[in-house]
């Protein structure tokens, strides 16, 4: 809806806009567009805890793999656990269903990088400044 896209958009926009900028690649207009389809996907939720809004998630399942496509935390639900607990629930339910569980963040994303790290995730593969990385 319009007001997930509210929601969704500026959470985002502040994550990303400063590391994309760093690499001279922010294309705001094309960036809202991606969000918009995020949105609108069938894999996308708003990501709760402690009985609020926390973020949002996408998550694409094949046959296969489990992709974790977008994980946004707003600024004051980072660095509580909810990621972490987000993440290991998701390793559970690849494990239970023996799929990869995969991901792909920004080479310049240290912060992101050193979480996905301590929970086990290993980086496969670099391209075009990202890191791809399976669990």
């Amino acid at each position: 809806t319009k007001a997930d896209l509210a929601f969704c958009w500026p959470i985002y926009r502040d994550a990303m806009k400063p590391l994309a900028e760093a690499a001279a690649t922010w294309d705001e207009k094309a960036q809202q567009h991606m969000v918009e389809h995020a949105v609108g996907h069938d894999g996308t939720s708003i990501l709760r805890s402690g009985g609020s809004d926390a973020g949002w998630v996408q998550v694409v399942e094949t046959r296969h793999v489990v992709e974790l496509k977008q994980l946004f935390l707003l600024p004051a639900m980072r660095n509580k656990g909810t990621g972490t607990a987000f993440l290991d629930w998701m390793k559970e339910r690849a494990d239970r269903k023996r799929k990869d569980l995969t991901l792909e963040v920004l080479a310049n994303n240290d912060a992101a990088r050193r979480l996905y790290e301590r929970l086990g995730f290993k980086a496969v593969k670099t391209d075009d400044g990202k890191v791809m990385m399976r669990y």
